[in-house]
């Protein structure tokens, strides 16, 4: 029978959670366990043993004595253990202290008076209804409260004698420690009718279940033996485990039996809860932890659900799944923004389920024929569900038996759209569908134009990709997760996707006022950016050939990168009817996290545009690049001999005034020299600047158009490096008085704090490198404690958020509560806003 053919599908109104009854274990179990033993002398076996063929098979030439499948069908099977001494639930110990401490120790009754109780179910229905399930279990939690301050029953009047808890699992009432069979008793003694008060359901949750008498036995399933190169067999943990709670129980039984003494009962029945609790939770606090003979821990239970290797958080909610793949990332400009360079080797084993139909049933038919190459199909899926896998022997038989209707799994084509990923997933846009570019090679291919939304850089980073299986999901990526329909940041407004680097520079060269080309050199820049137009001219200028990218009913002024320093005619950009009459294209235009063009592209006409625009763009500025190149070299970092000789003017003269400082000693002379020196900074920075405006050259251009670095990156490097902090003040004397033997004991001047008069370009002396250092160990430091921090304050924060939805009328809504009338208080999209403001 198919482990399919047994579902029951059903809506799921709800889930509750319990405990389980010993009649509901005895129910759902397939054998009761009554040895210890797993295998016998053959290696086959043992019944009534913990790999009893009845709990499930994990070898692929066995059949299961419980529902008869073989391994690819059988779920696994629960067992039950009758133990010989109740024992505890080790995760019901705090709610079995509430019970014991809420309830009468006579009479086992709520310790509230029924005048309270008839008030409390009308408010419980009250709250639930108003406040929802989180509501009710915070008044539940105040009647436990308020029950357990109680000391005379209501009911019996008898005086209460309060539990006392001993952790782990120790009770202690009026003197006398408690066993699990006594806390079981009073347990029994709570009535239906106050379980609701103290947060139980009768039928689902017991008191007295908390305690176990019979313990369930999991499947061979979840704790598959390993067979090892020697052939013997190892097994997993748990089984080590459960091993051991069936011998311990087997020789408690044994002894109570055979009437021994109450010490050695005592001892045993210790052993057996101690073997319960760790086979549920090897963590306990003051419980030692169960080890292997090699000392290595034991993964039990809990270790296996919670954490972020969990079953849970690692596997169930993880993205490690079939129909995806992963590769290290490398660039490649010649591909679209919207592609992903696909291996083929990826290409050929993640498919995709294509159905059959009247229309495309020859082409997959090909594909079929071709299943030992590329192009290529894999499986065929009847419409009865039966997956029949496409080899040598099978594919004449399966060409004869397709037909619409059939499912195909075909290896990826180009232009399939799939789901490119990087973790960490920040925020939305690190996810976003792409089409699939099918090339040689091992790595998946991003053009440079794409990354930022991903956070991805080609240092060794790697990415996911994920094949859509379902027409529902294929849309939604093409529509709604395109990378060309989210070019925009729903945050800022800003264009994260954009030029940067090389196209930026290559784009400042085309667009110069001075830029001319001839008629040939442009032909093999258009053929190159993919695009087809008449030329009627001999000469061309750059701005002419970037005119060909725009839309002709375009008009757009904006300030380009260069207004920043300089206000001539070319640092403002203004294009009339798709012309760019004046100004230089840089990144204010159409860089990331800035092109003012990009964004007025984006939302006057559209996704699909402006990622044409970007591509063929990206292309233009590379051939440019290429045609009049573009390098730099150490003599660009040289600045004139009068600004080096004002900077260190500037040193001096700060030196000079810290020295009066000291002379003058008073209690805020550290804030004045700290203020004093970052005027230092400032001063040489500026100088500096003045410097790199007599000097044009490569790093200069790089600079103002924004392709890569600012003069904060440059003064450092060039002029001078200044004053290195740590949390955020000068470097304080050590021990002695002194940071480095180098200096005298004392010294609160400039250099002995900290000051690095050096730079990049010439080099630091050691001292200058030892101090220097100081500073980005911190920032080492920081990142390193703080990216943790962030991660799990964020993860919180989705887990909190992720119930809120925006309906059709724009409230934001949780369940059936609404938490905004409109989303946002605006309802506005902010990435079809004017870089963050609405404009209205």
């Amino acid at each position: 029978m198919r482990l399919d053919s047994n579902f029951v599908f059903n809506k799921i109104f709800g889930i509750e959670f319990g405990v389980l009854s010993p009649r509901m274990i005895e129910k759902m179990s397939s054998v009761a366990i009554t040895s210890s033993e797993l295998y016998d002398i053959d290696g086959f076996p043992v019944d009534g043993g913990l790999a009893d063929m009845r709990l499930g098979i994990t070898d692929p030439g066995l059949i299961c004595r419980t529902c008869g499948n073989t391994i690819k069908d059988c779920p696994g099977h629960f067992g039950h253990l009758e133990l010989a001494r109740p024992v505890f639930n080790i995760k019901m110990i705090p709610k079995i202290y509430d019970l014991l401490n809420a309830t009468c120790d006579s009479c086992g009754r709520i310790l509230i008076p029924d005048s309270i109780l008839k008030k409390a179910t009308t408010t419980m229905d009250n709250i639930e209804t108003r406040e929802g399930p989180l509501g009710k279990k915070r008044y539940i939690r105040k009647l436990i409260k308020h029950a357990k301050s109680i000391n005379t029953c209501p009911f019996c009047h008898s005086k209460q004698h309060k539990v006392k808890l001993e952790k782990p699992y120790a009770f202690i009432y009026n003197g006398q420690k408690l066993n699990a069979s006594d806390v079981r008793e009073r347990l029994e003694r709570i009535s239906d009718a106050d379980l609701q008060f103290l947060g139980l359901n009768q039928d689902y949750s017991r008191p007295e279940w908390m305690v176990f008498t019979v313990l369930p036995i999991p499947p061979v399933t979840i704790r598959p033996p390993i067979t090892l190169e020697s052939g013997q067999k190892s097994e997993d943990d748990l089984t080590h485990k459960l091993t051991d709670i069936v011998r311990t129980n087997q020789r408690l039984a044994e002894n109570i039996k055979s009437g021994a003494p109450e010490v050695i009962i005592e001892e045993l029945w210790d052993l057996l809860q101690y073997h319960v609790t760790t086979f549920i939770s090897n963590g306990t606090a003051q419980v030692p932890i169960a080890r292997h003979k090699s000392g290595k821990k034991l993964k039990t239970l809990e270790d296996r659900i919670k954490g972020k290797e969990g079953r849970f958080r690692g596997s169930t909610l993880g993205k490690r799944a079939n129909y995806s793949a992963r590769s290290t990332i490398s660039p490649d400009p010649m591909i679209r923004l919207d592609e992903v360079g696909v291996p083929l080797q990826i290409a050929r084993e993640v498919t995709y389920p294509e159905r059959a139909t009247e229309i495309n049933i020859e082409r997959l038919k090909s594909l079929i024929k071709n299943f030992d190459g590329y192009p290529n199909a894999s499986y065929v899926i009847t419409p009865d569900g039966i997956r029949k896998k496409i080899t040598e022997s099978t594919v004449q038989n399966i060409l004869e038996e397709v037909k619409p209707g059939y499912v195909v799994e075909r290896s990826m084509l180009n232009g399939d759209i799939i789901l490119f990923n990087r973790q960490p997933s920040l925020h939305r846009l690190s996810m976003m569908g792409h089409s699939v570019r099918v090339l040689e090679g091992k790595t998946l291919r991003i053009n440079p134009a794409s990354t930022l939304p991903y956070n991805a850089d080609f240092d060794g980073d790697e990415m996911n990709i994920n094949v859509l299986q379902t027409e529902e999901a294929l849309a939604e990526a093409a529509l709604i997760m395109n990378i060309k329909n989210n070019i925009v940041s729903p945050r800022h407004g800003l264009p994260l996707i954009g030029a940067a680097q090389d196209y930026i520079s290559g784009s400042a060269i085309l667009t110069r006022k001075d830029t001319k080309l001839d008629k040939s050199t442009v032909e093999d820049f258009l053929t190159f950016a993919g695009i087809d137009t008449k030329l009627n001219k001999s000469t061309y200028t750059g701005r002419e050939i970037f005119s060909m990218l725009l839309p002709k009913d375009l008009n757009f002024e904006g300030e380009s990168s260069v207004y920043k320093y300089s206000k001539d005619e070319d640092a403002y950009v203004v294009i009339k009817n798709g012309k760019l009459e004046k100004g230089i294209i840089d990144s204010a235009t159409i860089g990331k996290e800035n092109g003012s063009l990009l964004q007025y592209l984006f939302v006057q006409y559209g996704g699909e545009t402006t990622a044409k625009f970007i591509d063929q763009l990206s292309r233009l500025a590379l051939i440019t690049l290429t045609k009049f190149g573009m390098s730099a070299n150490i003599a660009n970092f040289d600045l004139p001999e009068r600004t080096m000789g004002e900077i260190h003017k500037i040193f001096e003269e700060g030196n000079e005034e810290v020295n009066s400082m000291l002379k003058n000693y008073d209690k805020d002379v550290e804030q004045k020299i700290l203020a004093l020196t970052n005027k230092i900074r400032g001063r040489v920075r500026n100088a500096t600047r003045e410097g790199i405006n007599e000097n044009r050259n490569e790093i200069n251009d790089m600079m103002t158009t924004g392709a890569k670095g600012s003069i904060m990156n440059f003064f450092p490097t060039a002029g001078m490096i200044g004053q290195q902090l740590l949390r955020d003040v000068r470097m304080s004397n050590g021990y002695e008085g002194r940071l480095t033997s180098h200096f005298k004991r004392n010294d609160m001047g400039l250099i002995p704090r900290g000051f690095v008069v050096s730079n990049y370009r010439d080099g630091l002396n050691p001292i200058e490198f030892f101090l220097h250092a100081g500073s980005s160990r911190e920032g080492l430091m920081d990142n390193v404690i703080r990216t943790p921090v962030s991660g799990y304050m964020s993860r919180r924060l989705s887990s909190a958020l992720q119930d809120l939805k925006i309906a059709e009328d724009l409230s934001v809504r949780e369940g059936n509560k609404i938490v905004q009338f409109m989303y946002g208080e605006d309802g506005l999209d902010v990435s079809l806003s004017d870089k963050g403001d609405l404009n209205i």
